[in-house]
């Protein structure tokens, strides 16, 4: 629909575990945890979903999503790359003005550093500016050069 705010999800599987990633044309992205086993301590669902004991039934809803960092032994890197290469095409096709990468915690702080480097390599026409542990990338007005180390100098593209 014209002037709505366009939603993708993306359900996938790393090393085994299901995943959804949500893009939102308002620049959030979310990224979750939806299913999968744990040797030795069983499926996510049953560990992880939280018992309402005045739920009703046509008011349940399977499945959990979790955005809590979880020690579940998956390679952390595999599952960056199927997330920085589904953010990268989401980019291509939207062209958002702007969207924020930011992690809930300080154990992914050092993977979302390194994701955030790398997706502001391969795109172009984005300026990345990390501010605390998030990191926003804005869409550059066109005709303004961006510097090979990443940040723009507006005195310098009005002088030239």
């Amino acid at each position: 629909m014209p002037g709505m705010p366009s939603i993708e999800r993306h359900e996938f599987k790393v090393d085994g575990f299901e995943y959804v990633l949500v893009l939102r044309e308002a620049g959030e992205i979310t990224l979750a945890l939806t299913g999968g086993h744990i040797p030795g301590r069983g499926h996510l669902f049953d560990l992880y979903r939280e018992y309402d004991p005045f739920e009703k039934w046509e008011d349940y809803v399977p499945g959990i999503e979790l955005f809590d960092d979880i020690d579940t032994g998956i390679n952390a890197f595999r599952l960056m790359r199927a997330v920085r290469g589904r953010i990268n095409d989401w980019i291509n096709r939207a062209r958002p003005s702007y969207f924020v990468i930011s992690p809930n915690t300080t154990r992914k702080a050092a993977i979302y550093a390194r994701v955030s480097a790398l997706l502001a390599r391969r795109i172009r026409g984005y300026h990345c500016q990390p501010i605390d542990r998030r990191f926003y990338f804005f869409r550059l007005a066109t005709g303004v050069p961006q510097q090979a180390n990443g940040t723009n100098n507006a005195r310098e593209a009005a002088d030239a």
